[in-house]
């Protein structure tokens, strides 16, 4: 889903957490978001592409847009 889409389940209260993990690809971070209903939603571009981070910083401002204060980073 894109930041918008994300903003929206956010302000409807659909989110509970963010999360910044390792991706698969080797040195770059991707976002996610847990769901209050179970699962996990990944930040995507808008061609539905996941969007891979290098810089830790980045991806946590991208979480912060949707609109979390706090974002959770999993260690590689």
């Amino acid at each position: 889903m894109t930041i918008t889409e994300l903003r929206n389940l956010y302000r409807e209260q659909q989110l509970i957490e963010a999360i910044i993990e390792p991706s698969a690809q080797e040195g770059s971070w991707i976002v996610e978001f847990r769901h209050a209903r179970g699962g996990f939603v990944l930040l995507t571009d808008s061609h539905g592409e996941e969007c891979h981070y290098v810089d830790l910083d980045l991806a946590s401002k991208s979480a912060m847009a949707v609109g979390f204060k706090q974002v959770r980073v999993e260690a590689k």
